[in-house]
This record gives structure tokens, C-alpha cells and sequence, in this order.
């Protein structure tokens, strides 16, 4: 259930704070956004979870939607006044105006999904992403082996391995 699987996330991935803080590395990728597309950018979080990465672009005063089919997950985020939607994020993305996203991102989702969603995933994130906007996507690392060989099946949700060049490829 959605609340079992929240309770799985707060266990196992860290708190708050140490996410907030390992999702810092993307400020530079942020502020090229920035440069390129102007200040008033707008984002997306296709798994928003917790919705760590929606309060980092709150605090940088960027608009942001979160988007996440877990309702525990939602309720969190509306309970810290974060904008969230409950929808399939396939569905959200294909309601979606062309060209209308800058800064694109999903955090630990891709391993969740099976390849021919993950393909139309990829295929709609790069049909709403503006000229100069970003596509962050985060996923365990395959080629680390403690990843590969334990650590990624701590999460009984993921589907599959997705090593980083074939992501880039993709």
C-alpha cells in the first residue's frame, strides 16, 4: 500500500535533510537553467515522493509541481504546502503542453518502470521540455557493485537496472 511503501522510504532512504542535501549537486545544472531560460522557470518532479526536491526549487523560487501516484506521499506534500498531483506521471506528462517545463527530474523512478513506459517516459519528457531546459534522471548505479549485487534489491519496487550509459543512450 501507499502508506506501507512511505514507511519503506523513511527507513531506508535517508531523512529530510540528508536528501535536501545530497539533491545540492544539481545547483549548478539549476543555475545554468537559469542563465539559459531566465528566472522564471517552471519545474517538474515525476516521483516527487517526499517532496524534498520541490522544497529546494521553492527555496530558489522556482514554480514546481510534484507528481506522484503514492496518496501517502501526496498528503505528506500538501500537509508541507508543496504543490502535488496524484496521476501516473505517463499521464501526467502526456497532458502536457509542449515546450512548457524547464527543469524536468526523477529521482530514484526509472528503476520502477518497465521498458516500454520508460521509453514513452523519455520520448513525452523531451516533447514538454522547453530550448534550454534539463532532464534530471536518478537512478542506482548498476556498475558500483554493492549497488548491482545487494543493495538495489533493498527496494522490492524496482523492476530493473539501468547502468548510466545506457540511460544517456536512451
Amino acid at each position: 500500500t501507499g502508506a506501507a511503501y512511505k514507511k519503506f522510504e523513511d527507513h531506508m532512504r535517508g531523512t529530510r535533510q540528508e536528501i535536501k542535501s545530497r539533491l545540492k549537486i544539481y545547483e549548478d545544472v539549476v543555475q545554468k537553467v537559469k542563465e539559459t531560460n531566465g528566472c522564471r522557470l517552471f519545474a517538474m518532479d515525476l516521483g516527487c515522493g517526499r517532496g524534498e526536491w520541490l522544497e529546494l526549487m521553492q527555496e530558489q523560487g522556482i514554480a514546481a509541481i510534484g507528481v506522484d501516484k503514492n496518496e501517502s506521499m501526496i498528503q505528506y506534500c500538501k500537509k508541507r504546502r508543496l504543490d502535488v498531483v496524484k496521476n501516473d506521471l505517463l499521464t501526467h506528462l502526456k497532458n502536457q503542453t509542449s515546450d512548457s517545463v524547464d527543469i524536468l527530474t526523477a529521482f530514484q523512478v526509472v528503476e520502477h518502470l518497465p521498458k516500454n513506459i520508460l521509453m514513452d517516459v523519455l520520448k513525452e519528457a523531451y516533447r514538454v521540455l522547453r530550448p534550454g531546459g534539463v532532464l534530471i534522471l536518478e537512478t542506482p548505479n548498476p556498475e558500483n557493485l554493492i549497488v548491482g549485487a545487494c543493495n538495489f534489491y533493498f527496494d522490492p519496487m524496482h523492476i530493473q537496472k539501468i547502468p548510466p550509459k545506457l540511460l544517456q543512450v536512451l
